[in-house]
């Protein structure tokens, strides 16, 4: 099974193609990454909500905690 990436490391906005790194194997130095199944046939629309869904995953500090991530601020 197959899947690719879309990463941002800290400090880039995204507002230019160059923030972003892709490809189907990770780097080391990556900061944020989102990872797609290839085989799993997600529309644009379920791409979206699932994302929404992450942002507000991380707005939940007792959820973050809970589950283990070590956030700053």
């Amino acid at each position: 099974m197959a899947s690719h990436f879309v990463s941002i490391n800290r400090g880039q906005e995204g507002s230019n193609y160059s923030d972003f790194v892709t490809g189907a194997a990770s780097s080391g130095n990556v900061g944020i990454e989102v990872r797609l199944d290839d085989a799993s046939a997600y529309t644009r629309k379920d791409i979206k909500m699932a994302l929404e869904a992450i942002e507000r995953f991380f707005e939940n500090q007792i959820q973050t905690t809970t589950a283990g991530f070590v956030i700053n601020g």
